[in-house]
Order: C-alpha cells, then sequence, then structure tokens
C-alpha cells in the first residue's frame, strides 16, 4: 500500500491553471494561518472530481474557439514579425513531481519558451498584458524544461467568418428574426468592420510581446502551496 508521500507526488497540478494555488484567503487570520484561499480550494476540488470520477465542465467560448482555430495562423505571424529559428508546435506533455503541462512552443537553439496567444479584437490586443495567471504558467514551463528565459506573445489576426456568422445570428434572435431592423444591420456591419481593419495593420502592429526570466523564489512559493493543496486533495469527499 502507498504511503500518503507517495500519494501527494501522484496529485500534479497543471502549469495554465497554477496560478490559482497562489491565491491567498480573505482573513488575516487564515492568512497568518497558511491556509488555502478559496479559488485554491475551488482548483483543488476541480481537480479532485476530474481525478476520482472524471468529470470536468468545459467551456468554449467564441474567444477559446477563435484561439484553437487560429493557432497555426498565429505562429506564421509570430515567425514574421520576430523571425529567428522555425516555430513548432510542441506537442509532448512533460511534468515534474508538482506539475504536468504542454509548453506552446520550445526553441530549440535558443534558451527560450514562447506562449502565443490569439486576441480576439482590436481592443482585446490592446488591452493585452502580462496578467499574473500568465506569469505562473511561463515559471512553471521554465521550470519543466529548464529553458530560463520566457515570451508571452499576443497576436492579433482575422476572426474565422464561421465565428463572425455566429454572433450575427445571436443577434438576429435577439432583434425577433427581423433583419430589416436598422440597429441590426448595423451591429452586423460593425462587426464585419471591426475584423476587416485587422488585416489593414502593419504586421508589426498585430505582434505584442513580454518577455521574463525564470524566478526561483516563485517556484519555491509555488511548491510550498502545491504541498498545502495535495493534504487538502487527501481531505476531500462528496
Amino acid at each position: 500500500m502507498k504511503s500518503t508521500m507517495e500519494q501527494n507526488k501522484q496529485i500534479l497540478f497543471s502549469c495554465h491553471s497554477a496560478h490559482g494555488l497562489l491565491t491567498e484567503p480573505k482573513s488575516k487570520a487564515d492568512k497568518d494561518a497558511g491556509l488555502l484561499g478559496e479559488t485554491a480550494k475551488t482548483l483543488v476540488k476541480d481537480l479532485w472530481l476530474k481525478n476520482n470520477y472524471g468529470y470536468r465542465e468545459r467551456i468554449m467560448t467564441d474567444e477559446m474557439y477563435k484561439g484553437l482555430i487560429c493557432e497555426q495562423d498565429s505562429m506564421a505571424l509570430v515567425q514574421s514579425v520576430l523571425g529567428g529559428e522555425f516555430r513548432k508546435r510542441f506537442n509532448q506533455r512533460i511534468e515534474n513531481d508538482y506539475i504536468i503541462g504542454t509548453p506552446d512552443i520550445v526553441l530549440e537553439h535558443e534558451d527560450c519558451i514562447e506562449d502565443v496567444k490569439t486576441s480576439y479584437t482590436l481592443k482585446t490586443f490592446m488591452n493585452a498584458e502580462l496578467t499574473p495567471t500568465y506569469h505562473t504558467q511561463g515559471q512553471c514551463y521554465m521550470w519543466l524544461t529548464g529553458k530560463r528565459n520566457y515570451r508571452l506573445i499576443y497576436c492579433l489576426v482575422p476572426t474565422p467568418s464561421e465565428i463572425i456568422l455566429n454572433e450575427q445570428k445571436r443577434l438576429f434572435y435577439k432583434f425577433d428574426c427581423n433583419e430589416e431592423n436598422k440597429d441590426y444591420q448595423e451591429m452586423c456591419e460593425q462587426l464585419e468592420h471591426n475584423n476587416s481593419l485587422i488585416l489593414k495593420l502593419p504586421i508589426e502592429q498585430r505582434v505584442k510581446v513580454f518577455n521574463f526570466g525564470y524566478n526561483e523564489e516563485h517556484i519555491e512559493k509555488l511548491k510550498v502551496q502545491i504541498d498545502k493543496a495535495r493534504i487538502f486533495y487527501n481531505s476531500l469527499k462528496l
């Protein structure tokens, strides 16, 4: 029979959600006691349900769908703007004793990992920034691969027509299926305009890059939180 320590080592947390483990409790008493925050607890519960019952709540928004189907377009844009060695999708899942994940791009001839995000609109691209979630995700991928530099790259590429049509279809039903409604027509035209203007921008303006390096202190803090999360994980039941 496996010991509790051996069981704990089998509980791995994904790189893309790891930042949730770093969230702190709201009350000072809970912080001082070193307890997990509610966001971290929710993350652990979700993992427990997935591991024990195969239960997952999958959400697919238009933004997420665009990211999936435009991945190659974004990578080609990155290649055109940044140059360097040829980029290809890194399809190998890697893990250590704490985390598991699959980086987007692991450069072979450069000490760097790249993560490519496809922005949904011109506005979301303008507002894109290095979030704490993406920073922790980058730290995790560097920890897994031994690379010591990371690029978070936002790309702005046209939205596929099928997504635009889905947005227009939703508007159609909101306006009681009345194609003659002027507001409906204007909103549909605006959707098409917002999308078509993307290709009118110079490609250099459609790529935004955030660079940062490996931070051992960040990883050590994450290790502590994962150890706490594993204890909480083993206390759960339906």
